[in-house]
């Protein structure tokens, strides 16, 4: 009888709780989300301008051998990678994790041993939402090469509208 009495106690309190759960206009919609967008990827291809060929896989360059840095800052990047996933079409390129938030232009220089050196800079506009979670977007726009020649970045027939490749001499 003891049991039975528990069990009907320990039914009535589980309802209870799960019955009081906060529902209705006081009820915040952006509870539990964490990000609505991940970081947008910027890719770079150095190229050979009279080949076309990819200088980063052709040379053998690596990390080690590369500096990102942002205009205004003495600290290399670090949010930044040589793809080397084999098969992949983007092996070979630098891939750039953008997380801005905050409007403006940003410029970048790298520096490459053995090759030339590479600016470049996007600009990231501040746009409003309609999302109660997330006020503003910010996407970016403009990218392009400030010191070289560059082409947006086309494999087979997708075009990489965060891509360029960049054609050094």
């Amino acid at each position: 009888m003891k049991i039975l009495r528990y069990s009907i106690l320990l039914l009535v309190l589980f309802s209870v709780l799960l019955g009081c759960k906060k529902n209705g206009e006081n009820s915040d919609p952006c509870d539990g989300i964490l990000n609505e967008r991940p970081a947008l990827r910027v890719m770079i291809v150095l190229a050979d301008k009279q080949t076309g060929d990819n200088l980063i896989l052709k040379k053998g360059i690596t990390t080690t051998d590369l500096k990102i840095m942002l205009e205004g800052t003495a600290t290399p990047l670090t949010n930044w990678r040589i793809v080397n996933i084999p098969g992949s079409p983007l092996i070979g390129m630098l891939e750039l994790a953008v997380f801005h938030e905050k409007a403006g232009e940003y410029q970048y220089k790298i520096e490459t041993k053995g090759l030339s050196d590479v600016e470049f800079s996007y600009t990231i506009k501040q746009v409003k939402s309609d999302s109660p979670c997330k006020l503003y977007y910010y996407p970016l726009e403009g990218l392009k090469a400030t010191n070289q020649d560059y082409t947006k970045l086309e494999i087979g027939d997708k075009t990489y509208p965060y891509g360029i490749k960049v054609l050094l001499k």
